[in-house]
């Protein structure tokens, strides 16, 4: 087994620009595409037609950022097209693509995953079963399209509670806890429906509830099959479905070290054999235990921070040199939190507060339509908060202090504007 790295390995020079292919790059934003271009390199995303995608994938448009597009037609014909423009790296855009871009790496002869295990890199409960088999902690879970199945698994497993969450993870923001079978039944149609919007998958997972703090790591398997962990972040939730904020560790910690090391055993047993990956954690008392895998660079605010080490920048890295290469490190360290905006009810955005809140000190990005006079709705979760602030400081009391100043706002009148 393969020890995850704490400490990106560096590399100095990158080889001849050359052509990659992003596949199903979807919610990226360009992201993909704006990375291999700081390094020459020529991108082309590889979709899937409309029959394939799933409904909220449907009817975008254009992807963002991406001059060159070709839809998958047939392994054999998508093959075909990318050997001719002279690809030489494949690379999944989203969870839609892993599949595929196994697929496609291996028909090329390029650097990917087996596609006999593809499932496993994008399925919740294949995971929690394979992880169990090679004792490694997972919660106890079913997998299944049944609730009446669901339902007798509950009745023979008494817990506190439990998670519904959609198979396939990519899916994301449709599970919720539940308390008694009762809301097992009542949340079940309402999360199988979300499940099949957002991945074309209504198969669902019953999970048992863990108590911890929750992490997400970020990391991407290099060329000698080393997960290299880019970052560790430690999440804050009010409720399971309301996220508070998130917060960049250190990865000089002993908790984050243990993190690495359960990692190295996840990309095992999940056969990651190349590229990234992004697991959602619990740490309990007794460690580490993974609630999903994601095998694919998730982008995120911070990604284009000067001194951080994004996951998709350290994606594009492995993908050309076998290695990932970290920017110029910074004198000391950097503190940094994503703080999701909370609205207590429904509003507008006040011109006033929001500029206080967008002018502090520490912010280095605002997402969302943070403009003033801008409706709000009560927020429930996160595809409902108003946006995101991205807070980066060279102390942990700067940033601190920031952050209160956005949570008072919020109680003193951000959401209290007039309607445009």
């Amino acid at each position: 087994m393969a020890v995850a790295s704490l400490a990106p390995a560096f590399t100095s020079r990158f080889p001849v620009p050359g052509i990659v292919a992003v596949v199903a790059p979807y919610g990226d934003g360009g992201r993909h595409a704006r990375a291999y271009a700081r390094h020459g390199w020529e991108t082309i995303a590889v979709t899937l037609p409309d029959d394939q995608l799933p409904p909220a994938h449907r009817d975008l448009g254009l992807l963002t950022g991406y001059e060159r597009l070709i839809q998958h037609s047939g392994l054999r014909r998508t093959a075909k097209k990318l050997r001719g423009r002279g690809v030489s790296a494949v690379v999944a855009g989203s969870g839609l693509g892993v599949g595929l871009a196994d697929r496609l790496a291996l028909a090329l002869d390029l650097p990917g995953s087996d596609p006999l295990t593809s499932r496993l890199r994008r399925d919740r409960g294949l995971q929690a079963t394979a992880l169990r088999q090679a004792d490694i902690a997972a919660p106890l879970s079913l997998r299944t399209g049944s609730l009446s199945e669901a339902l007798r698994w509950v009745d023979e497993h008494p817990m506190p509670a439990y998670v519904v969450a959609p198979a396939d993870t990519a899916a994301t923001e449709a599970s919720e806890v539940c308390w008694s079978a009762r809301e097992v039944a009542d949340a079940w149609r309402r999360i199988r429906r979300e499940a099949f919007r957002q991945s074309g998958n209504n198969d669902l997972v019953v999970q048992e509830w863990l108590q911890g703090q929750a992490h997400l790591v970020h990391a991407v398997v290099d060329r000698h099959r080393l997960p290299v962990v880019t970052s560790v972040w430690s999440e804050q939730r009010i409720t399971h479905r309301l996220h508070a904020r998130s917060d960049l560790m250190s990865t000089h910690g002993l908790l984050a070290r243990a993190l690495s090391l359960y990692t190295a055993r996840v990309v095992d047993a999940l056969g990651i054999a190349t590229g990234p990956v992004t697991l959602r954690l619990m740490t309990t008392d007794g460690g580490p235990v993974l609630l999903s895998a994601r095998a694919y660079a998730h982008p995120a605010p911070v990604d284009d921070i000067p001194h951080t080490l994004g996951h998709v920048e350290a994606t594009v890295s492995a993908s050309i040199t076998g290695l990932v290469s970290p920017p110029e490190p910074a004198p000391g360290r950097r503190f940094a939190a994503r703080i999701s905006l909370i609205a207590p009810h429904n509003g507008h955005l006040d011109a006033r507060m929001l500029r206080t809140v967008t002018s502090l000190p520490t912010v280095a990005r605002a997402t969302g339509h943070l403009t003033p006079g801008t409706p709000v709705r009560r927020t429930v979760d996160r595809a409902t908060s108003p946006g995101e602030i991205v807070l980066v400081a060279d102390t942990h009391r700067a940033l601190e202090d920031d952050a209160r100043v956005i949570r008072s706002a919020e109680v003193l009148g951000l959401y209290d504007g007039a309607a445009r």
